[in-house]
């Protein structure tokens, strides 16, 4: 499967936003200086105006910002360059030469005994006995 067979809908979804805000914005105000030109407008005739302009000023502004998104979608869609590999098998080589000194030595919990040990050959260590039970008839000592 080719690496770029989708590619990221970033920038042709910010041409159509920038296109559709200046539109509105074109066409408001268009309708305010010829149709209206020289008129007051209405309380109902602002609020649309208005509303209208805004509106479009917001789809313009979120087209502006799809693109710098489509931008670093597309960066991130590319396969890793060398330089960010070589830094990967860095990470990975420091990993193998320190390995988590908590794991070779690690004690099994009582009651796991038959649980498999997280890699194969690691030897388990062997369950301790449960502790002897008191007996019969005696009282556990308590202290105040």
């Amino acid at each position: 499967m080719p690496i770029m067979s989708q590619p990221a809908f970033g920038p042709k979804l910010s041409i159509g936003f920038i296109t559709g805000g200046a539109l509105f914005i074109v066409w408001t105000l268009v309708w305010r200086y010829t149709i209206k030109s020289g008129q007051d407008l209405t309380p109902n005739e602002q609020f649309f105006f208005y509303g209208v302009l805004l509106t479009g000023a917001t789809i313009l502004t979120i087209g502006a910002f799809l693109g710098s998104i489509g931008r670093a979608a597309r960066k991130v869609e590319l396969p890793p360059t060398d330089e960010t590999t070589r830094a990967e098998a860095n990470v990975q080589a420091g990993a193998a030469a320190n390995p988590n000194p908590g794991v070779a030595g690690a004690v099994m919990a009582p009651g796991m005994a038959g649980v498999a040990p997280a890699a194969a050959g690691m030897p388990v260590a062997p369950v301790p006995a449960a502790p002897p039970a008191p007996p019969a008839g005696t009282a556990p000592a308590y202290r105040r």
